[in-house]
């Protein structure tokens, strides 16, 4: 029997209706920072009904993930994530697989995104002395061009990620 945390890589990517815009009209959308999070060109968004469960939820690294990404913000890369703070829920699943919130992208900060992940992920495992072929990761990313969105969702080692990843980068949305 084959354990997720043993998988090396499995990268998927589909269509999805699921862009900025209908992120906005989402019920979880915190009104009082509307003008805020539109700014943004990386949003980190809930998972809804998370294996089961009802509700939204994101993984137990998000604060930690929105740190270091709003730390690499520039003036053409804007970080943000959509919920308030009373209705943000962190779902500790006690894995040895690093999980990233969910987020959307737009296109043309797509490969920064790609960098700040792996980034976030190598230093991670620096700080808990893991290494990074032995280390897996969770990532789902969509990524908007033109209003047409792509899910990315990347399951597999710290190592493989970045050069899995940029290997759909050119082929993505052709």
């Amino acid at each position: 029997m084959k354990h997720e945390s043993d998988i090396e890589k499995m990268i998927d990517v589909v269509d999805t209706e699921l862009g900025f815009a209908a992120i906005y009209n989402k019920e979880y959308m915190p009104k009082e920072y509307e003008e805020e999070i539109r700014s943004a060109n990386i949003l980190l968004i809930p998972n809804e009904n998370f294996r089961d469960k009802q509700g939204l939820f994101f993984p137990e690294c998000t604060d930690e993930f929105l740190e270091f990404m709003k730390e690499k913000e520039t003036k053409n890369v804007k970080v943000d994530i959509c919920i308030s703070d009373e209705n943000y829920i962190k779902l500790e699943l006690h894995a040895d697989i690093v999980y990233i919130a969910t987020m959307i992208v737009q296109w043309a900060v797509w490969p920064i995104t790609t960098s700040i992940i792996a980034a976030y992920l190598y230093d991670k495992l620096k700080k808990s002395n893991k290494s990074p072929k032995e280390t897996n990761t969770d990532v789902n990313v969509i990524v908007e061009k033109n209003g047409k969105s792509k899910m990315i969702h990347y399951q597999g080692s710290v190592e493989n990620f970045e050069k899995t990843i940029k290997t759909i980068d050119e082929t993505i949305f052709k």
